[in-house]
C-alpha cells in the first residue's frame, strides 16, 4: 500500500508540470486562439515549501531500492559485501517488496524535510543577497544550505532511522516500530544517531545545494559569454539534469564516510557517538570499510539528485507563473473579475480587490461553494 501512494504521488507530480517546457522561465502559451504572456510572481514560503517536499518525495520514491542496497552494504550485517550480493541478499530474504521496505516513514519525513529545507535556503539566499558583496555571495550560499538542513534535521531523523530498522528487518512495521523504541530508548531513541545525520547532512547539504547553485550561475555565464543582454539564454531543462547529476555524484561520495558511520549509529550496536563509530570502525575493518557502500550512493544519489533538484525547479516556475487573481464562484458559476464571490455576499457591497484564500475560508458556505469550481 505504501508503495502504490507513492506511485499515486509520482504521477501526480509529473501531471503537475507536464506542460512546463524550459527551465528559468516561462514561454508564451495561446489558448482558443487568444495569446497571454505569462508572468512570474514571487514565490510565497508555503509555495517555496510545497515544491520543495513534492520534488524530494518523487526523488525519494524513485530511487529507494539503491538506498535498501546500501544500507545493507554499510550495516555490520553487510560488511563486505558488493553491490550484487548485496541485492541477492534482500532479494532472497524478502523478494522485492524488500526493496521498498522504509519507504512509507521516509517518504513522509523526508517531504516534510524538503519542504523545510528548501523553503529556509530560499528564504536565507534572498536575505543574504542584499547582506553580502556580490564577490562572497557563492560562498556565502554553502553557509545557507547548512543552515538549512539543521531546520529540516528535525523532521529527517525519526522518519531516517524508521526507514533504516524496517530495511534491515529489525522492526517489521511502523506501527510496531514506534512503541518498541519508544519503550526501550524513550523519545530521544527516534534521534538515535543524531550526530551521524547531521555529520553526514550538513557538509552534504552545503555541497550540494552550494555546488548546485554555483555551478548554475557558472555554466550560465559560460553559456552566455557571447550573447547581448537581448539574447541572454536560459538553462535547459537538460542543463539542469546534467549538472543536478555532476552535483550529486561528488557531494555523495565526499560524504560516503559520514553515511557510513550515521548507518552504524541507527542499526547496529557497540558504539559510543560518532567519533567512538569511526575509530572502532577504522580498527576493526580498515580506513577503506568507511567507504563500504560509497558506489551504491553514487549510484543513488546522481540520478535521485538529476531528478529532484530539475523537479524543485520546473515546480518553481510553475507556481511563478500561475495567475495572480483566484477564479470565483458565484451560485455554481464563475465569477466577474475573477474575483472569489459567493451568495452570502448578496447582501454586501462589492468587493474592490480579492479576497485571501484564509479570508476565503472563513466566509459561510465557503467550502462548499468553492468546491464546486471542480
Amino acid at each position: 500500500m505504501r508503495v502504490h501512494h507513492s506511485i499515486l504521488l509520482s504521477i501526480f507530480t509529473l501531471l503537475v508540470f507536464t506542460d512546463q517546457q524550459v527551465v528559468n522561465g516561462a514561454k508564451a502559451s495561446s489558448s482558443s486562439k487568444v495569446s497571454t504572456k505569462k508572468t512570474k510572481n514571487e514565490l510565497s514560503n508555503g509555495q517555496m515549501a510545497l515544491a520543495g517536499a513534492l520534488a524530494t518525495a518523487f526523488g525519494v520514491t524513485i530511487m529507494h531500492p539503491i538506498d535498501t542496497i546500501k544500507t545493507l552494504q554499510q550495516s555490520d550485517a553487510g560488511l563486505g559485501m558488493g553491490i550484487f550480493q548485496a541485492t541477492n541478499q534482500i532479494a532472497k530474504n524478502g523478494g522485492v517488496g524488500a526493496f521498498y521496505s522504509g519507504l512509507g516513514p521516509y517518504v513522509t519525513s523526508d517531504a516534510i524535510a524538503g519542504a523545510l529545507k528548501f523553503a529556509s535556503y530560499e528564504t536565507l539566499k534572498t536575505w543574504i543577497k542584499d547582506k553580502v558583496p556580490e564577490e562572497n555571495y557563492g560562498a556565502a550560499l554553502f553557509g545557507c544550505a547548512g543552515l538549512a538542513f539543521l531546520i529540516s534535521s528535525i523532521a529527517l531523523v525519526p522518519g531516517e532511522l524508521l526507514k533504516q530498522r524496517l530495511q534491515m528487518g529489525q522492526i517489521n512495521s511502523i506501527r510496531e516500530g514506534i512503541p518498541q523504541i519508544f519503550k526501550k530508548e524513550g523519545i530521544f531513541g527516534f534521534y538515535s544517531g543524531y550526530s551521524g545525520v547531521c555529520l553526514r547532512d550538513v557538509p552534504y547539504t552545503m555541497l550540494e545545494l552550494g555546488i548546485y547553485d554555483n555551478l548554475k550561475a557558472l555554466y550560465l555565464k559560460f553559456k552566455n559569454k557571447n550573447s547581448t543582454s537581448k539574447e541572454q539564454r536560459p538553462l535547459s531543462q537538460l542543463d539542469t539534469i546534467i549538472i543536478a547529476g555532476i552535483t550529486g555524484g561528488i557531494s555523495g561520495y565526499c560524504t560516503t564516510p559520514f553515511d557510513t558511520v550515521k548507518t552504524k549509529l541507527m542499526v547496529d550496536t557497540g558504539y559510543n557517538g560518532f567519533f567512538d563509530c569511526v575509530a572502532k570502525t577504522a580498527k576493526n575493518s580498515g580506513v577503506g570499510s568507511l567507504f563500504n557502500g560509497g558506489l551504491a550512493r553514487v549510484a543513488w544519489l546522481m540520478p535521485f539528485t538529476a531528478i529532484y533538484l530539475p523537479v524543485y525547479e520546473l515546480l518553481k516556475n510553475k507556481f511563478q507563473t500561475l495567475p495572480l487573481s483566484p477564479v470565483g464562484v458565484r451560485g455554481g458559476g464563475v465569477g466577474v473579475g475573477g474575483f472569489l464571490t459567493f451568495p452570502s455576499f448578496s447582501n454586501r457591497k462589492a468587493r474592490t480587490t480579492p479576497l485571501s484564500l484564509r479570508e476565503t475560508l472563513k466566509l459561510k458556505h465557503a467550502r462548499r461553494e468553492a468546491s464546486l469550481c471542480f
